[in-house]
């Protein structure tokens, strides 16, 4: 069903909204986790549509609770969060997910940022799982809100490695920290995709 689904709708989405994607070689072996940009619901598309395997994203259970959608979120990988507390079934799933060896997405910006610019203030989820499953942290940006039939660019950018935290109490300053240093690293990949797109007009 996953295969079936993902063939049907990327297909469908890929023609109407075409993408190019940059930096894959920056994407490491094994589990890792995802943090991408928040600009408009058609986002996920773009993230999953890097990897050929099933990556897996958290998504807010409104969405999933929503009967035939929600099957078809959960089908291609959802995991539902309840965005006002601490979820622990979803801090479970995510980090099974990433003890597994897949790839869990997460846009850490919490909602979406509707004037397209800089960065909303992180949530710190992303690095949290990333410290607890001792998985590296891939920065993805996405330069624009995705317009019918104008290509979007995607721009992976260099993994993040925590390993200097490991061994530490995870308590509110190391949450900071690392929320910090995942801040910059997408910052960074957001100056090299703008200086890029720049280049090619």
């Amino acid at each position: 069903m996953y295969r079936f689904l993902r063939t049907i709708l990327y297909g469908f989405f890929y023609i109407f909204y075409p993408r190019k994607i940059y930096g894959k070689e920056n994407l490491p072996e094994g589990g890792h986790v995802v943090v991408a940009n928040h600009l408009a619901k058609t986002d996920v598309w773009y993230v999953g549509g890097i990897y050929k395997k099933k990556i897996y994203f958290v998504a807010k259970k409104e969405l999933v609770k929503k009967k035939i959608f929600g099957r078809i979120i959960r089908t291609l990988g959802g995991i539902p969060v309840d965005r006002e507390g601490y979820d622990i079934e979803c801090i479970k799933e995510s980090l099974k997910v990433l003890k597994g060896g897949d790839v869990l997405a997460i846009f850490p910006e919490g909602t979406r940022n509707k004037k397209n610019t800089e960065l909303q203030p992180l949530k710190p989820g992303a690095g949290m799982l990333a410290f607890k499953a001792k998985v590296p942290v891939v920065p993805v940006i996405i330069d624009k809100k995705a317009r019918i039939f104008r290509r979007t660019n995607v721009l992976i950018g260099k993994p993040l490695y925590l390993d200097e935290y490991y061994g530490r109490r995870l308590d509110s300053e190391l949450h900071d920290e690392i929320n910090e240093k995942i801040r910059k690293s997408m910052l960074e990949t957001q100056r090299e995709l703008c200086e890029m797109t720049k280049k090619k007009r």
